[in-house]
């Protein structure tokens, strides 16, 4: 990427470490190694200039170089060392840096000559007491040493003034004391062994000693704070501070990363970068609605920072390693060398969306190192879930999510900051992602909206989001709703068929009076195998089923051929009570329709988890709301047969209507429009007039109207029992028929009685069950004269004292009489007959009369067959389950004494039978 190296030390397999010790058993510390090698990694910030020139030959005061770990001390303390060691070196250094820079004040800085350089880490614990560190370590150190140990009982506690001003005239000295404060705060301080306060003594006297002769002595110390006891007797001599604090540290610590992490960074154009980078910094500008009098220092910052984006430094610097206490420089040095030699290769600029979390050497291991934090390190384990969570729902939805890593790699990384600043709002994560390509705000808008759905780590806090430990509940349970694995036994389908049948058949009224079922994705070929026994057709009753269908074609004929086809094969018998209610017509299949899907997942979900977490609860309410808001308005038509062909069920007719109700106002809406704009009277009562002559009974009536009505005449819409009796009373109520109940009583109008007084007189007497099949309709002419219940029940109502009946004749109208036994014309099949007047002919001939009339039969019969085959030929005479047969002769040969006795089990109670059969003898 524009040429740009990254050092060879940092190009390896495994990145080594970038803390910088003095000396160190391998010979590769700051001070062991040439001074030319240690200067070229080392940038002229304003702290090491500041510090070149604290120390140098016309200064007097000790310097004391304060920071915290990583920092960069001991770089600073290591680069001193060669100041002091080679001047040559130095010198080219610095003048190199000046013409580079462009800042002739770097090469006029003085350089001290001359001196002998101690130096030493003392955290590493190597000497107890700082005398003897300059002792073994100075040229004149033992003849001192033996100057102070040989005073006898005169020793002070620890070397005088005296004697370490004459150590130091003897051979002017620079003392560099990296990590003085570390050290000193792990010194014993007893009465026995007061090492302590000793070493505060002892420090005293070298800082007036630097002060006071700095021609003998140069004093650097580094301390972690500037507030200790150990920093206390330095201050006293009001030392040269360097704290990396001052209003040039963040930038010269940019310019220091990036000059300890590349050779040539310097040497790249502006020009050649800005070109690079223009759109990143041009959406940057756009998607945080920067003010053009920001811009050109924005754009400076942005230059100054590649190849890393400024926002990402600053992510890192200010908020991530500030929070964890991370070693800073040293650390962050690591994170974007990693990070680099994943990146650079490819990206136009580098920023948080280039951390992958699913990727350790895209910098997230040399991070998770520098922080030290178990609670990060889990965070990213739950982050990791949640992007497999994403995944899976997108490879569920077929759904592209082309910055899924990048986006969620970028809310982690957000999500490590400081409380007050940890997430990230929408604008920022789109640039995280935005390199040398603009991204679409609406498609960003989606993939991020399906990220956040679908992961059960992010929270949202105001317009942030925000990676966190604990569990969204709402995230967790959408992005389990999404997860197709979690469903393989199709609860969430059971579930929302339950849901359905609650929305439209929920009401106990409804429920009372309709079935409601859901039928499955596989209706059309297999409706009933995975359905509950209560919801096949014999187990529907006297209830109304409604029958839902997934999905509807949009061709009305297609429509009637998939209804006709599966009437035929799915319900044997009382076709004509179904009613279908179909789905909207630009809806998609119920069970293919992914976001009703979901919601049902959400909503069986949130009721198994809501003992666990009562936010579950909440969010079970929520969604079971809007899932049955959609469920409501889903279903806009339903379908009722009106025209039956069984020998081409394709050919079958349905009426399609609007019923303009919702949720459980269907059932009612569908019933009412039935009633009053499918139903038609005329048809009704032109049914029952036609049976009132042959003394139907109701529940044969019943049953036919159960039924399409053959031969392709339109369909009486089914109402119900309930509604089929009233209208039967409401025809009695008329005079248009009469009802024999049972034989013991008539229901007919009365002479002047109104048909609301006749109504209120008969409803309710018709009864149910049983009752209906002994319930007889007849014409008002063939009511006896005189009757009434007879205590006989060998003597048919209407029979007087002599053993005669009287009736009006069907012919004229007049009343005639008959002596002998004559029986009821209202029973079937019970005929009146002559006794012998010598006029012939029958009062009221039944089939085959002189007169004709009456029932006619149809004669049919099939060759041997199957009970399979024989059942479709009875639906092809036209039996039907109120169809009346006159004689029925069975036909078996070669059958054994088990199937004669399970054939005789089967037969229906309530009428007699007459058995002749050939058995073998010698069975």
């Amino acid at each position: 990427m524009l040429g740009l190296k990254l050092r060879q030390e940092f190009k390896g397999r495994r990145l080594k470490g970038t803390a910088i010790e003095l000396t160190n058993k391998n010979n590769t510390g700051a001070t062991q190694i040439p001074a030319e090698d240690f200067l070229r990694i080392t940038y002229p910030s304003h702290d090491v200039l500041k510090t070149i020139e604290a120390s140098g030959p016309s200064q007097g005061r000790p310097v004391t170089i304060i920071g915290d770990r990583g920092q960069g001390k001991s770089h600073l303390m290591g680069m001193l060392y060669h100041a002091f060691n080679d001047q040559t070196a130095t010198r080219k250094w610095l003048e190199n840096w000046s013409d580079l820079l462009g800042e002739k004040a770097i090469k006029a800085l003085q350089l001290r000559d001359g001196l002998h350089v101690i130096s030493a880490s003392l955290h590493k614990q190597r000497y107890k007491f700082l005398w003897d560190l300059i002792f073994d370590n100075h040229p004149h150190g033992s003849y001192c040493r033996g100057q102070w140990e040989g005073q006898g009982d005169k020793k002070t506690d620890i070397p005088s003034d005296e004697i370490l001003l004459e150590l130091f005239k003897h051979t002017p000295t620079a003392l560099i004391l990296d990590e003085y404060q570390t050290w000193y705060d792990g010194l014993t301080n007893t009465k026995q062994y007061p090492w302590k306060n000793w070493t505060f003594n002892f420090i005293q006297i070298l800082s007036e000693i630097a002060k006071e002769h700095p021609e003998y002595l140069v004093l650097v110390v580094s301390v972690r704070e500037g507030n200790t006891d150990a920093f206390q007797q330095i201050q006293r001599v009001n030392p040269v501070i360097v704290d990396f604090k001052g209003p040039s540290a963040k930038h010269d610590r940019l310019r220091l990363l990036l000059h300890r992490l590349f050779e040539n960074r310097i040497q790249v154009n502006d020009d050649q970068i800005e070109k690079l980078i223009n759109i990143h910094i041009s959406e940057f500008f756009r998607l945080h609605d920067t003010p053009p009098v920001e811009q050109d220092r924005l754009r400076t910052e942005f230059i100054e920072a590649w190849p890393f984006a400024p926002h990402l430094m600053k992510l890192l610097e200010d908020q991530v390693l500030m929070a964890t206490q991370a070693q800073e420089t040293r650390d962050l040095i690591r994170v974007l060398a990693a990070l680099y030699k994943k990146n650079g290769q490819k990206a136009s600029i580098i920023t948080a969306g280039h951390f992958r979390l699913d990727d350790d050497t895209s910098g997230i291991t040399a991070l998770l190192d520098s922080v030290a934090n178990q609670y990060h390190a889990k965070l990213r384990e739950k982050a990791l879930r949640n992007l497999e969570a994403v995944r899976d729902a997108a490879a569920g939805t077929r759904q592209e999510l082309p910055n899924l890593e990048r986006i969620l790699s970028a809310l982690w990384l957000r999500s490590l900051a400081a409380i007050n600043q940890a997430g990230a709002d929408q604008s920022t994560l789109h640039v995280d992602i935005t390199c040398d390509i603009p991204i679409d705000d609406n498609a960003f808008q989606v993939e991020l909206t399906t990220i956040v759905e679908n992961s059960f780590n992010i929270h949202e806090d105001g317009n942030r989001y925000i990676f966190r430990e604990e569990e969204n509940p709402q995230a967790k349970l959408i992005a389990s709703a999404r997860n197709d694995r979690m469903f393989k036994d199709e609860e969430d389908i059971d579930h929302l068929t339950k849901e359905i049948r609650y929305v439209i058949g929920g009401d106990t009224d409804v429920a009372t009076r309709f079935r409601v079922i859901v039928l499955p994705q596989a209706w059309q070929t297999d409706p009933w195998h995975k359905m509950d026994e209560k919801d096949h057709p014999d187990h529907w009753g006297d209830r109304i089923p409604l029958l839902i269908l997934p999905q509807t074609p949009e061709k009305k004929k297609d429509l009637e051929t998939q209804l006709g086809t599966w009437l035929c094969k799915n319900v044997q018998t009382h076709r004509n009570i179904v009613r279908f209610l179909l789905p909207r017509q630009e809806s998609t299949n119920l069970f293919s329709d992914r976001d009703l899907i979901v919601l049902a997942r959400c909503v069986f979900l949130a009721q198994k988890w809501k003992s666990q977490n009562p936010e579950y609860r909440r969010l079970e309410t929520k969604y079971q709301k809007e899932l049955r808001g959609i469920l409501k308005s889903r279903f806009d038509r339903f379908a009722i047969i009106s025209s039956w062909n069984f020998q081409h069920p394709e050919n079958c007719q349905f009426l399609i209507e609007n019923h303009k109700a919702e949720g459980n106002k269907i059932p009612d809406a569908i019933d009412s429009i039935t009633r009053e704009d499918l139903f038609i009277p005329e048809d009704f009562e032109d049914f029952i007039m036609e049976a009132a002559p042959n003394n139907e009974s109701v529940g044969k009536l019943i049953n036919e109207l159960k039924e399409p009505r053959p031969g392709g005449k339109d369909c009486i819409p089914w109402l119900g029992e309930t509604v089929v009796k009233e209208n039967i009373i409401h025809l009695c109520a008329q005079g248009k028929i009469a009802i024999n109940l049972r034989g013991m009583e008539y229901l007919q109008q009365e002479d002047g009685e109104t048909e609301d007084k006749a109504w209120k007189r008969m409803r309710g007497k018709l009864g149910t069950g049983k009752h209906l099949d002994e319930t007889h309709i007849l014409l008002p002419q063939n009511v006896p004269t005189t009757g009434g219940a007879s205590s006989d029940p060998d003597k048919p109502a209407g029979t007087d004292s002599t053993g005669g009946q009287s009736w009006k004749d069907s012919a004229n109208g007049d009343a005639g009489s008959a002596g002998g036994k004559i029986q009821d014309p209202s029973i079937p099949g019970n005929h009146g007959t002559d006794s012998g007047d010598g006029l012939g002919g029958s009062s009221n001939p039944g089939p085959g009369g002189i007169f004709g009339g009456g029932n006619s039969y149809t004669t049919h019969s099939e060759p041997a067959t199957s009970a399979l085959n024989l059942l479709g030929k009875i639906e092809n005479w036209g039996v039907g389950t109120g169809t009346q047969i006159r004689s029925m002769e069975l036909k078996i040969s070669h059958l054994t004494g088990a199937q004669l006795q399970e054939l005789i089990r089967k037969l229906p109670d309530g009428m007699v039978y007459e058995l002749e059969l050939e058995k073998e003898n010698n069975a």
